[in-house]
């Protein structure tokens, strides 16, 4: 057994990893509790308001690819600090905002800063760790980021119930100014590397796939399927997906090497990886607005409630990936992860409020569970099935599926859940939903997540860990 000590600078520089990851999910769970208080202020029904959280994930899913490239050829520290000074900035905006065409513009800036941050930190984990603690040091970034996502909610429901939506946004500012200063300093210099061409034209096309495919998915239910626009939008989602494809391929540096994925073993496994991502975040989206229209509970209250689910990811996120390395049954784990979210899933397709508290935190303890059991497996099973010499590649597919999946799982639900609830082709905004129409929505909205899951699991399971020599 290889035992190694962490040096202090080692520390220091998991404390950068940490920090990164922390703001990342600290943002990416404190607005969602914020929802429904956003909506009524504006005016806005589900769909439209999830754009606040949807363009977020999309800046962060269509540029982490091209920050990461930019950040591996030594300019980590640059992207580092230049990311937090845009998420900072675009975080005032966003506090300010008076609208929410502003907001969601501040928030799609603000995503920009984050793509920078996140996609940093796992290249300090591989760049500047050594080897031995490469798996604590993953273990590390996902423990904060679930603690982001744990405390979100409930500073959430603090800050929104005693002041206003608005300071959810003003809390980064000092955190941000703090992380700028402390990179400067712990974060080493490097040379940078000779000139590679990037693929921009690869950067470009892989933005537009997302844009157009996630743009579709929340104006169908508002448009239907024989609108122009989203005839003219899948047009282009299908038509910019061959061009991506033909251009990698062609590309002697190609942003992705997409001749990975003529194998099963690597399809199976990002697919269901990305299942997971799409069904969580989905969950995450929607629970909020139930627990404020079905359960009546206050921001406060719902801020609380959804700290669970992170809470159990942090405490169990470390102990399970160091078990599954010492086992190599990462793939037990992960098809685990899938089986939970089917009983989630479940759960919440039949839920009613009278059943009292008892099931919603057992289905609360659950999702945690899910997490815990896939963040470390899950992210190492990615690149134990990439071919020899593309395992880089699998760790930024592996982030970039967490990323996408958060842009596809919001957006999914939020339109399948507004073409479920509108009334008589009425798109009702959220103050307006009654609660039975509601209720009706979210169950079924749920029973599909149950058919999504349940693809993950038999994905997951009918490829087996690779042996060890």
């Amino acid at each position: 057994m290889v035992q190694s000590r962490i040096t202090r600078q080692s520390l220091l520089l998991l404390i950068a990893v940490a920090l990164a990851a922390l703001m990342d999910g600290l943002d990416g769970s404190i607005v969602n509790i914020a929802l429904p208080l956003i909506a009524a202020e504006f005016g806005a029904d589900t769909g439209s308001v999830s754009w606040t959280v949807i363009v977020y994930l999309l800046m962060v899913a269509g540029t982490i690819l091209i920050f990461g490239n930019i950040a591996s050829r030594g300019q980590v520290k640059k992207i580092l600090i230049t990311g937090f000074t845009i998420f900072t900035a675009a975080s005032l905006v966003c506090g300010f905002s008076v609208s929410l065409p502003m907001l969601i513009i501040a928030r799609l800036v603000q995503g920009l800063g984050a793509a920078m941050i996140i996609a940093c930190a796992p290249i300090i984990c591989v760049k500047f760790m050594p080897s031995q603690i490469l798996g604590l040091s993953f273990g590390v970034l996902t423990a904060a980021t679930s603690v982001g996502f744990a405390v979100g909610p409930a500073v959430g429901g603090f800050l929104t119930h005693y002041l206003s939506w608005h300071w959810i946004f003003f809390i980064n500012i000092p955190i941000g100014i703090f992380a700028v200063f402390y990179c400067l300093l712990v974060i080493p210099k490097e040379t940078a590397k000779e000139d590679v061409p990037f693929d921009w034209i690869g950067a470009v096309l892989l933005f537009a796939v997302m844009a157009s495919g996630v743009y579709v998915l929340e104006r169908l239910p508002h448009l239907g399927w024989m609108n122009p626009q989203i005839i003219g939008f899948t047009l282009l989602f299908a038509a910019v997906l061959l061009a991506f494809c033909i251009i990698e391929i062609k590309s002697p540096h190609p942003l992705v090497n997409i001749r990975v994925f003529t194998r099963f073993r690597v399809n199976a496994v990002i697919i269901s990886f990305f299942i997971i991502q799409i069904v969580y975040c989905g969950l995450l989206y929607l629970l909020p607005f139930y627990l404020t229209n079905s359960v009546r509970a206050d921001s406060l209250t719902s801020g609380f409630y959804l700290l669970i689910p992170p809470l159990v990811t942090a405490i169990l996120s470390v102990p399970i990936s160091r078990l599954s390395d010492r086992t190599g049954r990462r793939s037990l784990f992960m098809t685990a992860s899938c089986i939970c979210l089917v009983l989630i899933s479940i759960a919440f397709a039949v839920i009613k409020p009278e059943w009292g508290v008892l099931p919603l935190l057992l289905s609360l303890l659950l999702m945690g569970l899910s997490i815990g059991f896939v963040s470390g497996p899950g992210s190492g099973r990615i690149v134990e099935v990439m071919p020899d010499g593309e395992q880089e590649l699998g760790s930024t597919l592996m982030m970039t599926c967490v990323y996408c999946g958060g842009v596809v799982g919001t957006a999914l639900y939020a339109a399948v859940f507004t073409l479920l609830t509108a009334d008589g082709g009425q798109i009702l905004s959220f103050a307006e939903l009654p609660p039975e129409l509601f209720l009706s929505g979210f169950h079924l909205t749920m029973a599909a997540g149950i058919l999504i899951s349940a693809a993950a699991v038999i994905l997951s399971a009918v490829v087996p860990d690779r042996k060890s020599a």
